[in-house]
């Protein structure tokens, strides 16, 4: 009957839905409906506060993994730059301490001068 505490929110499936997802999940003024739900039975005001609980950790943990997932792919992103950034530096200290490796003094390695670099032991462990 249309007369029940808990019709305008429970009163049909898509109304259930409505409700349990804008007072329940988004928890837009969940008072008015904990309170008709009382009147009803304690169980039904119960058992929405768990709904309520349940919703909060779930999006709660979906937010987190959404951060946790941001953070590292942030920090591969870094940790391949420093990468590049140490080989970069340590090549051009190689070729500026062993000398005669650029052999066309561009300040750019070939495929041939980078052959000829890895046949120095210095130079290898500096690639390490």
């Amino acid at each position: 009957s249309k007369n029940e505490d808990g019709y305008p929110y429970f009163g049909s499936v898509p109304s259930a839905m409505h409700t349990l997802l804008i007072k329940g999940t988004l928890l837009d003024g969940p008072g008015a409906v904990v309170k008709q739900l009382g009147n009803e039975s304690y169980l039904f005001a119960a058992l929405f506060y768990v709904f309520i609980l349940l919703a909060a950790l779930t999006v709660m943990n979906m937010l987190i993994g959404v951060l946790c997932e941001v953070v590292s792919a942030v920090a591969a992103t870094e940790k391949e730059s420093l990468t590049v950034s140490f080989l970069s530096g340590q090549l051009q200290a190689v070729m500026k301490t062993a000398g005669g490796f650029d052999q066309d003094n561009d300040g750019l390695i070939s495929k041939q001068e980078f052959s000829t670099l890895l046949e120095y032991p210095v130079a290898c462990f500096a690639l390490k």
